[in-house]
């Protein structure tokens, strides 16, 4: 949720729950938000979907960041975009026909040292790749302070989770050197995904690669919370980041319906699983079924009594197994009906 206040800047905020902003606002009327920039720094409200109560947290950013880089275009020369275009990691596996039409949508920028591709806080604008010089990714623990999480090199790229799911970016990336980059527009990313899906696929796997590692640093230390929703972090990567981590507890997973579900977790390995009437193996294979809805770990929630005997890998594979023997199944009933 992004404030402009006394408003909500729609374009930059995702789904907005009305809870959380009814919360804030009213913290907002006990104070003279015209006198301060940020009149809450934190707060807490009950959600009733959940047990627990939701704690946010408000940062201040700057004003709305639009660059205005020197622009280029790769249309002048197809055969030598394509063959560039090819050298990145990300595209390497593509038909040239479809880095053809690729290379129209691209726009080549240039920044100078210092100068702020992305920033932190706002939505993406472009899926980008690093073609030469390097960007730094950079974390702010206020006005003054900064840190370089991480930097980009040569083919290196960034934007692609802002634009994949909604979300303001975690960091704002900034060019360490003269940097040039080839960015592709939101709405082309966006049909360039429709258009392949193998792109589609390489992108959830570099989205999900990118959870896992930014979740498995937050959950190796037991005491930061970890949650979220389905939709973003999968089951699987959910369950695989807490069991190479270590963790344990009772991971709590709530459905949009209403529905609710557990899998206890002791030092990685999976103790017990319920859902509705099914508990063991059965209730865990159910659950991997869900992609929407929120979780949760309790930490304080040890299982103590082994139910489950097999491991975290064989029950991952034999979930997938089951998945794609459903959908196999859902597709051949599918093709009889239009028959």
């Amino acid at each position: 949720m992004v404030l402009d206040l006394p408003g909500i800047d729609a374009g930059s905020s995702t789904n907005v729950c009305a809870l959380a902003v009814a919360k804030f606002l009213r913290e907002v009327d006990a104070s003279k938000c015209e006198e301060t920039v940020s009149p809450v720094d934190k707060g807490e409200f009950r959600c009733p979907r959940s047990r627990l109560p939701v704690i946010f947290d408000v940062e201040t950013v700057s004003e709305r960041h639009e660059p205005k880089p020197q622009v280029g275009n790769l249309r002048d020369d197809i055969p030598s975009a394509v063959a560039n275009l090819r050298s990145i990691p990300i595209f390497r596996a593509l038909p040239a026909p479809f880095l053809a039409q690729l290379a129209h949508r691209i726009r080549v920028e240039t920044y100078e040292p210092g100068e702020t591709v992305l920033m932190k806080g706002h939505l993406a604008r472009a899926f980008c790749v690093v073609v030469s010089g390097e960007a730094e990714v950079v974390a702010f623990a206020d006005e003054d302070i900064s840190s370089v999480v991480r930097s980009l090199k040569e083919k290196d790229c960034f934007g692609e989770m802002s634009l994949l799911t909604g979300a303001p970016a975690a960091a704002s990336v900034v060019a360490a050197d003269p940097l040039t980059i080839y960015s592709i527009s939101k709405d082309d990313f966006d049909q360039m995904l429709r258009d392949n899906p193998f792109m589609a696929s390489r992108f959830t796997r570099l989205m999900a690669s990118r959870l896992l590692a930014a979740n498995f640093l937050l959950v190796k230390e037991g005491s930061k919370s970890f949650s979220g929703k389905l939709s973003v972090m999968s089951l699987p990567t959910v369950i695989q980041v807490l069991s190479e981590s270590g963790r344990s507890g009772t991971l709590t997973l709530e459905s949009y319906a209403g529905s609710k579900g557990q899998i206890g977790f002791s030092e990685s390995r999976i103790f017990e699983a319920r859902v509705g009437d099914k508990v063991g193996e059965e209730a865990f294979y159910e659950l991997l079924t869900w992609k929407n809805g929120d979780f949760w770990l309790d930490p304080k929630r040890v299982p103590t009594e082994d139910t489950i005997e097999t491991g975290v890998m064989g029950l991952m594979l034999e979930g997938m197994r089951r998945l794609d023997e459903a959908s196999r199944n859902g597709g051949a009933e599918a093709s009889q009906a239009n028959v």
